[in-house]
């Protein structure tokens, strides 16, 4: 794996992963501090299990609670996040139009290509999935699901890159009508419908959660759905020299999302996946001091 050298844009891969360490360890502190359980997640979760680190060229890391610490971690880190650090969620960051949280860096840049024409902060950062109770094989579940995906689209239409981006014409002509109508339609309303239906099954003890916030098509639904007891048996794994909880059964869940995680996919596939279009490790002598609020197109509304 040394053989080969990623970098975004001219710049080592590794220095920004670096950067989203520092984060890891910041939420890592503020969880331990509020007993907040949390779980590496995804891509952070294999890499740990088959690199004992990062992905050599992936360019994010993930990390999942359940709801209820989720909501408890956004308290603490108002309180308590350090302020070299931006909690970004759709009511710190108006025009954010993601339903779970990301941590950036302050006075850095990692501007993804179809968020770029939107008026928000574009640090390096690391994302906060909550993992919502689901009922699946269920009327009410499949209706949770489905509405979940339908109202996460017409959200996401908001920004026009994104409707333009979508590979099937049909899909893009849809996304395309779904932006103008959202011209009339508040944001904060979607936002909060969003978080309800996720949250629609929060006051009962399901035995499944899943990932709801990312995009709730059924393929990813099923995907990464768990048990929601992982979250009580883990065990400590190593991620680029320092120990992290991730989940007992780690196994069955990495089958689950990848197939066969331990082999390595083709070298034409090994690339990052965020459509990074500008980065920048420190800009307090750039041009782009105001990185939290970078002037762009402007307002999502």
């Amino acid at each position: 794996m040394s053989v080969y050298h990623y970098n975004i844009l001219g710049m080592d891969i590794k220095k920004i992963q670096k950067a989203q360490v520092e984060i890891l360890l910041e939420v890592d502190r503020i969880c331990k501090k509020y007993d907040i359980k949390y779980l590496l997640f995804a891509g952070s979760l294999l890499g740990t299990v088959r690199h004992k680190g990062f992905i050599p060229w992936d360019d994010d890391i993930d990390i999942c609670l359940l709801r209820e610490d989720y909501n408890k971690f956004i308290e603490a880190c108002k309180m308590d996040l350090d302020p070299k650090y931006f909690l970004q969620t759709y009511e710190t960051d108006k025009n954010y139009i993601r339903q779970y949280a990301k941590i950036r860096k302050n006075n850095t840049l990692f501007v993804q290509d179809n968020l770029s024409e939107i008026q928000i902060h574009h640090g390096i950062f690391i994302d906060i999935f909550p993992m919502d109770n689901v009922l699946p094989n269920t009327f009410r579940g499949m209706f949770q699901q489905k509405l979940m995906w339908i109202v996460g689209i017409i959200n996401l239409s908001r920004v026009k890159k994104i409707c333009l981006n979508v590979k099937n014409p049909v899909e893009k002509f849809l996304m395309l009508v779904c932006h103008y109508i959202t011209k009339i339609i508040p944001k904060n309303w979607t936002d909060k419908l969003q978080t309800q239906i996720a949250c629609m099954f929060q006051n009962q003890e399901t035995k499944y959660v899943s990932h709801l916030t990312g995009g709730a098509a059924k393929r990813k639904y099923i995907k990464y759905m768990v048990k929601r007891d992982i979250f009580h048996n883990t065990i400590d794994g190593e991620f680029e020299g320092y120990v992290f909880p991730i989940p007992k059964d780690y196994d069955f869940i990495l089958s689950k999302i990848y197939g066969d995680y331990m082999t390595l996919p083709p070298i034409e596939e090994r690339k990052s996946h965020h459509g990074i279009i500008k980065v920048d490790l420190d800009t307090t002598n750039s041009q782009f001091k105001d990185v939290c609020k970078e002037k762009t197109a402007g307002d999502v509304r």
